[in-house]
């Protein structure tokens, strides 16, 4: 199985972990969830917004880089 290199990136950190998946696409899927993970524990914690890079590279190539933003806002 493909090794893999999922980065989330923001202004506060760079956490970076290596998954085997099968596929690019479910590297991305695995990126984007420890991404919304992060973000909800942000949130949790009393920080009203959220936002980060995801990248999943494989060896020095990055395959794909998106945005993840988990916003918070009291309805009045």
């Amino acid at each position: 199985m493909p090794t893999f290199r999922i980065r989330v990136i923001n202004t506060d950190f760079d956490n970076s972990n290596e998954i085997n998946q099968p596929s690019a696409d479910r590297a991305r899927v695995e990126a984007v969830k420890s991404a919304l993970q992060i973000g909800v524990d942000e949130v949790c914690k009393g920080t009203p917004f959220f936002g980060a890079e995801v990248r999943v590279e494989s060896g020095s190539e990055t395959l794909e880089r998106l945005v993840v933003a988990i916003g918070v806002s009291p309805l009045r």
